[in-house]
């Protein structure tokens, strides 16, 4: 694998309005840089790949984290553009060359069904139930209208049942048809759903857009994996002009997310991030680097998976001049600076 470096590449924050809206007065502010190292010249996955048979359009969104030493994908397969879709499961040794594991599940051919296209899965681990969750949206039309979250557990109980077979919990975990729904919400409904742990208290961030909102996120929160999530709690939406939010939590603690980046348009080479001083309020930026030669738009962050001290693997799904979305990733490091605030 070779890759192209870009040093000194540096989006410069000025955070001390958005510091003072968190934080107390005389108290330091950790602000967080995103610094571009290197971008792969080539795609980690594309139609070329072995896994890649029968998927028509590419790869989008999803999640990639590290277990027991392996790199694990769960991504969106748009075997037939945005309505046949399915859930691919991946495995890697290195990070670069991706062998596909199997099909974790697959959209329902009807147009009305509340799974005619499947997306965002996210699996996390359910101390409760000593078994994996996998949480996605599944849309009834189009592909991207009236969608609803959905849980399922793996049949397996223990950490080795990642790859299901899963089963759909009855009910949902936030849908277009609940009564608490939030007024930027727009024909999408609720959408890719990403969730963290603060304390004992979990929170999830959903997305929602149409031509209007352009894809806000806000959050909904729970006190345990099962729910009951409600959306009424959190001042929203957290995030604007984003798509699915992944979240990492540093060594200080720190809450970071990366994000797809919507302000800039499509056929942008942008990634977006945010971090939080307070864990539920959250600073937003972004980082713009010059644009990988195979790529014409950079479209969903995967995640971050740790490569050195501050130094970050991130994954993501990004659009080709041929149609075909491809996976590539880049390294980044973390910059931390401190700004006194005072009142």
């Amino acid at each position: 694998m070779r890759y192209i470096s870009y040093f000194l590449l540096i989006n410069i924050l000025i955070l001390s309005s958005d510091c003072q809206s968190v934080k107390s007065r005389k108290t330091n502010c950790t602000e967080y840089t995103l610094e571009l190292i290197e971008a792969s010249l080539t795609p980690l996955i594309d139609n070329n790949n072995p896994g890649s048979e029968g998927n028509k359009r590419g790869y989008e969104g999803g999640t990639v984290f590290m277990k027991d030493g392996i790199y694990h994908m769960f991504v969106t397969e748009e075997i037939n553009e945005w309505v046949g879709t399915r859930t691919g499961y991946w495995q890697s040794k290195d990070g670069i060359i991706w062998e596909r594991i199997s099909t974790i599940q697959q959209s329902v051919d009807k147009p009305n069904d509340p799974r005619n296209a499947v997306w965002s899965p996210m699996p996390i681990y359910n101390n409760n139930e000593d078994r994996w969750n996998l949480f996605y949206v599944g849309y009834e039309k189009y592909g991207q209208t009236n969608g609803r979250v959905f849980r399922a557990i793996s049949a397996a109980k223990g950490m080795d049942g990642l790859a299901g077979p899963y089963s759909d919990i009855p009910g949902t975990v936030l849908s277009y048809e609940d009564p608490n729904k939030d007024p930027w919400e727009g024909s999408q409904r609720a959408a890719a759903f990403f969730i963290y742990k603060v304390g004992s208290k979990w929170y999830g961030f959903y997305a929602s857009g149409d031509s209007r909102s352009r894809w806000d996120e806000g959050l909904a929160a729970a006190d345990s994996l099962e729910g009951k999530w409600v959306r009424d709690e959190i001042l929203n939406p957290a995030l604007t002009y984003s798509e699915n939010p992944i979240v990492s939590k540093f060594e200080d603690n720190t809450f970071f997310c990366v994000f797809d980046d919507i302000a800039h348009g499509e056929k942008s080479s942008t990634i977006g991030y945010a971090y939080t001083p307070d864990r539920v309020t959250w600073i937003q930026k972004n980082l713009n680097f010059p644009m990988p030669p195979w790529a014409i738009n950079i479209r969903t962050p995967q995640g971050m998976i740790p490569e050195a001290k501050d130094t970050y693997w991130v994954y993501f799904t990004a659009a080709t001049v041929s149609g075909f979305d491809c996976v590539g990733r880049l390294k980044v490091r973390v910059i931390k600076s401190q700004l006194k605030m005072d009142k």
